[in-house]
């Protein structure tokens, strides 16, 4: 079966440009912080695909992603976050966003705190875009 990107195309979706991305980093941040399960399923296209660390595996299908984000939050006490230095650009459905964070957060007793980069690939659906792809890397 081939994807109709012509329907995705000519959908209601907004242009992906910086003021977008923050506002769809902000709900997706929103909801796994938050622990908000139904939406970050809305926000994850069905064949997600986050990258691990090093590229070595990958984590594939909603399921996948958002139990490994259930999993991690129940271990972890997260004192605080935030994205920076958004960048959303579109091309017709697919969109991409770039985004620096930093987390401050204690894990197993231990306290640490990371940064790093995001690189997520997004596809218009409808009325919205659905993250297919992420890719982080630690600063």
């Amino acid at each position: 079966m081939r994807p109709n990107f012509n329907k995705a195309a000519e959908s209601e979706v907004a242009e992906l440009n910086d003021l977008t991305a923050a506002m769809w980093v902000q709900a997706y941040d929103s909801a796994w912080l938050g622990q908000n399960w139904e939406l970050l399923e809305r926000l994850l296209a069905l064949d997600v695909e986050f990258e691990t660390k090093h590229f070595t595996d990958a984590l594939i299908g909603r399921h996948s992603v958002i139990t490994y984000l259930r999993d991690a939050i129940k271990q972890t006490r997260i004192h605080e976050y935030n994205a920076t230095d958004l960048k959303g650009h579109s091309s017709g459905p697919v969109g991409i966003i770039t985004y620096r964070w930093q987390l401050d957060c204690t894990i197993e007793e231990e306290r640490t705190e990371t940064t790093g980069r995001d690189v997520l690939v997004l596809r218009a659906d409808e009325d919205h875009w659905q993250l297919v792809w992420r890719a982080q890397f630690r600063a």
